[in-house]
């Protein structure tokens, strides 16, 4: 579709609040929302009839990984137009640039430099043991190009406290899995930025701590997909083949799958796992706060690409009790908010980024009905469901060899 068009008669979910602005046009021009008004004429600019459809802003996930070359792909034709990237890697530098360029398909990308550890957990984290690597560690991110540095827990104490003072000085956020060498009370002081996983709060008993937190100004991206993930294929050992969707990804993330459900189910570390506990942390930190993220931790086991998004904006509303309303607030106007972006996208608003989705059902009534997928637009291009729906035919016809792995 022409980069100027208006969108004719639609019924607008601005996310500015819980209204719906009816019968609207929207005009779209060099990939903004130039104008949103009753009737918009123009000679010489193409309409798209949107009677009876429901446009919404681009919808958020805030905790991907990159882990191959088709990720991005199934995020965009699901109608994800932003994600937060948590493993930055060259690759994945390289890949956003094309993404970027109109090279690769994919959403806007915004990311953390490599997984910081003390320790390896996981073979190809950067390893941090010193001040003097600490304070490295955050020059290098920034270096490298990257918009946060992600932090594992096993950093020693000086160290991670000198990540968080250089990281301060320079501006730019620290998010991750906190610090087992600090409490949460210095982790709320020291400006943690997200806090990722329910599993990463404070234990529910400890409402003290995860008040401080949530009053600090932190974010909470709880991916309570990958955290059911783990209660059903590990802890109740129920066949990860059998998830929606699984056809959807490549051979190569299906066997993954099996075999980090193996991995895990050997650690003996979710043999007394209380999936209910960890949502209770949740419910707590949103007593403080309302600083919530949508994120999935795609390619987890049983996490999709892009489908993941709407599991777990039904999961917001099922287990933590938010209404759709604020289940949409999550993967929309927090995401823009949290990547400091919200003067640019995250809602339907006159001089924001054209970032939009075009629904055939009220997403008010239920987040289910942002399944119900008709085209999505990214700064301003058009994509119609047909090659939303080739795409993900695309990505799920490849051989293993076809894909590249990093991981």
């Amino acid at each position: 579709m022409d980069p100027i068009y208006i969108l004719h008669n639609a019924n607008l979910v601005t996310m500015e609040d819980d209204r719906i602005l009816y019968g609207m046009d929207l005009f779209v021009a060099n990939g903004r929302i130039y104008k949103i008004a009753p009737r918009i004429d123009i000679t010489g600019v193409p309409r798209r009839d949107c009677t009876g459809k429901f446009l919404m802003p681009g919808l958020f996930d805030c905790h991907v990984h990159m882990d191959s070359d088709d990720i991005t792909e199934m995020l965009i034709a699901c109608g994800i137009t932003t994600c937060r990237n948590m493993w930055g890697l060259p690759e994945t530098q390289q890949w956003r640039k094309e993404i970027d360029a109109g090279i690769r398909p994919g959403p806007h990308v915004y990311s953390t430099g490599p997984l910081t550890d003390g320790v390896t957990y996981w073979e190809g984290s950067k390893i941090v043991t010193t001040p003097e690597e600490g304070r490295q560690a955050v020059v290098d991110c920034l270096r490298d190009g990257y918009e946060f540095v992600k932090t594992y827990p096993s950093i020693p104490r000086e160290a991670f406290l000198a990540i968080m003072h250089t990281a301060g000085e320079l501006g730019i956020p620290v998010m991750g899995h906190g610090n087992y060498h600090v409490t949460f009370q210095e982790l709320a002081a020291l400006g943690y930025a997200s806090i990722e996983h329910i599993s990463c709060l404070p234990p529910s008993c400890q409402e003290e701590d995860i008040a401080a937190l949530a009053q600090s100004g932190m974010w909470s991206c709880p991916t309570i997909e990958v955290a059911l993930g783990i209660e059903r294929f590990v802890h109740r050992s129920e066949d990860v083949t059998k998830v929606p969707h699984y056809e959807d990804m490549n051979p190569y993330w299906q066997k993954d799958w099996v075999e980090i459900n193996a991995w895990r189910k050997s650690l003996g570390r979710y043999d007394n796992y209380d999936f209910q506990e960890e949502l209770e942390r949740e419910k707590i930190f949103m007593r403080y706060s309302d600083r919530i993220l949508l994120g999935t931790d795609v390619p987890n086991p049983g996490v999709s690409g892009g489908f993941s998004v709407y599991n777990e904006l039904e999961n917001l509303v099922h287990y933590l009790g938010m209404t759709p309303f604020q289940a949409l607030q999550c993967a929309t106007v927090n995401g823009a908010r949290h990547l400091n972006i919200a003067h640019k996208t995250g809602m339907l608003k006159v001089g924001l980024d054209a970032d939009i989705l075009i629904l055939s059902g009220n997403p008010l009534e239920s987040v289910s009905n942002v399944r119900r997928l008709e085209a999505v637009i990214k700064a301003g291009h058009y994509y119609n469901k047909s090659w939303c729906e080739d795409l993900l035919l695309l990505v799920k016809s490849r051989t293993e060899e076809d894909i590249t792995p990093l991981m």
